[in-house]
């Protein structure tokens, strides 16, 4: 408990000593500084504690759906391996009915080919943008955390 009784603290100066360097109008306004800059601090670490806690959350739920979307740019093999196998029963039954081969439209999916489109990108992109920057917050707010409490 602080003693906010100056009178009792510190004796009076003597006549003509009150704006010495030494005088107790110091001491008075260093015990009200440090109360004023620990109060100031001990708002810093509870707000930093909040913005750390809500960070680690959003982070974790931004981690889930990057790990469901992220999927979505694989290549999607099964479309891929159905696109080929159409275009082999239809050179199958090209070469069935004496038709050239040249007349049969080509597949429109090959090994390797993109089969995401530009709305996945975006929707990735900003996800992982988003799990930087969270992230991001994490760190710096560790380290103000860590230069508060020196």
């Amino acid at each position: 408990p602080r003693n906010y009784d100056y009178d009792k603290k510190y004796e009076r100066d003597k006549q003509g000593d009150e704006a010495t360097e030494n005088a107790r109008i110091w001491n008075v306004y260093l015990d009200e500084a440090e109360s004023y800059d620990m109060d100031m601090i001990e708002g810093f670490r509870n707000n930093i504690d909040g913005l750390l806690v809500f960070a680690a959350l959003f982070s974790a739920v931004v981690t889930t759906f990057v790990a469901q979307t992220s999927q979505s740019l694989q290549p999607d093999n099964v479309q891929i391996i159905a696109a080929l196998l159409y275009e082999n029963i239809q050179v199958l039954r090209a070469a069935g009915n004496r038709t050239t081969i040249d007349a049969i439209p080509m597949a429109t999916l090959a090994p390797g080919s993109r089969t995401y489109s530009s709305t996945d990108l975006w929707v990735n992109g900003l996800f992982f943008t988003s799990l930087a920057l969270s992230l991001s917050t994490a760190l710096l707010t560790v380290l103000a955390k860590q230069w508060i409490q020196e």
